[in-house]
């Protein structure tokens, strides 16, 4: 089971980019999810096709990309500040996004805001 912990690690795990995407595991992309969420690669882009084609996460450069996880029932494509989680057996995603930090302007905001 993913929980918010496993995010949270598989964030600080992924934080860099690799030197180069050859070093990224798109073979397990293909060997997993390819045929169920139509996966190709077109001009050094990922294109999910089970992701509706208006979405940003539907053509992800494979530059973009931080990681590529296999968990026990999705994969997981690691983005900076997000992860799409591809479901191994039906055609579903899911995609969380990383939560802004709140900075120390805010923090004062809502301290003084109490007042």
């Amino acid at each position: 089971m993913i929980t918010k912990e496993v995010i949270k690690e598989v964030y600080k795990k992924y934080r860099k980019k690799p030197k180069s995407v050859d070093r990224l595991n798109v073979g397990l992309l293909f060997e997993e999810v390819g045929d169920t969420h139509g996966i190709v690669i077109e001009d050094n882009k990922i294109v999910i096709n089970s992701v509706e084609p208006s979405s940003l996460f539907h053509r992800i450069s494979l530059s973009r990309v931080h990681g590529i996880v296999n968990f026990e029932k999705t994969i997981a494509i690691v983005l900076h500040s997000s992860i799409i989680f591809l479901d191994k057996n039906e055609p579903k995603q899911n995609v969380h996004i990383k939560p802004q930090p709140v900075t120390f302007w805010e923090k004062m905001k809502m301290w003084f805001g109490r007042w």
